[in-house]
């Protein structure tokens, strides 16, 4: 075995090529910037042109930037293509993210079938057929890291969130199930739950929900995007080489509280 690099450089990750998909915006988009500056020439793919192009202009300011590869995640063909565009363009990437995900909040008795669809193929098909995608290719190398984003949602029952609960449930899920799966062939596949972060695909909560939401965080405040990305660069680098099937909790202690 590889001997665990000494101090600061078990955090490195010089020399390795990442994907965030769903990397032109909020969460998914911090993270493409913290592990270039943690070393990784990283690229963002996502459905926005322009906010992709934007992402690896503010990559590029803080580590090796990689390209913008606009498609739709919940097509496992467009990922099968991305990853031979990728292959073409400099190899398999060492490690992806994916940080794609939308939300339906309404009550669970007004959820019709295109809210059921819509959330259900962005955040379990997309991301299962990305695993399998990337991973297979991981897996011929016999190396790689793979970190989904989950929730909160995953742990607690959220009434007015019934089918994005479901999706993170299925999420943590697939990341135990894949983590145990490829483990002994070198590829490992954890997950980070955000606690209560403002992006764009929560900003218009109700202010009874967002009260509800810092009265139950220890912290008393939201989490601010740049404290996500010391757990991404952990989970991506040789510091984590024995974690796998794990899901880290970024939450302001929210999950550790009782009444």
């Amino acid at each position: 075995m590889i001997p665990m690099p000494a101090g600061t450089a078990a955090f490195s990750l010089a020399g390795q090529s990442a994907l965030v998909i769903g990397g032109g915006s909020g969460i998914g988009r911090a993270i493409a910037i913290g592990l270039a500056g943690a070393g990784a020439r990283t690229s963002v793919s996502g459905r926005r042109k322009d906010w992709l192009e934007e992402a690896i202009g503010a990559i590029g300011a803080k580590g090796p930037a990689g390209r913008p590869y606009p498609l739709d995640a919940r097509d496992p063909r467009a990922l099968g293509g991305l990853l031979a565009q990728l292959q073409k363009d400099g190899g398999t990437p060492d490690i992806v993210v994916n940080a794609q995900g939308v939300i339906a909040t309404k009550p669970a008795l007004e959820i019709g079938e295109d809210d059921y669809d819509r959330v259900m193929d962005t955040n379990v098909k997309s991301v299962f057929f990305s695993c399998l995608v990337f991973g297979r290719a991981m897996l011929a190398r016999g190396s790689g890291s793979i970190v989904n984003i989950s929730s909160l949602a995953a742990y607690r029952g959220w009434p007015g969130s019934a089918v994005y609960g479901m999706s993170k449930h299925a999420l943590k899920s697939l990341t135990e199930t894949f983590g145990a799966e490829w483990a002994a062939q070198g590829v490992r596949v954890n997950a980070i739950a955000p606690g209560f972060f403002i992006t764009d695909l929560n900003r218009a909560m109700p202010e009874e929900r967002k009260k509800r939401a810092l009265d139950r965080t220890p912290m008393r405040r939201f989490g601010e995007l740049p404290e996500l990305v010391g757990a991404a660069v952990y989970l991506c680098s040789p510091a984590a080489r024995y974690v796998t099937g794990a899901t880290i909790a970024v939450d302001g202690g929210y999950l550790a509280t009782g009444i």
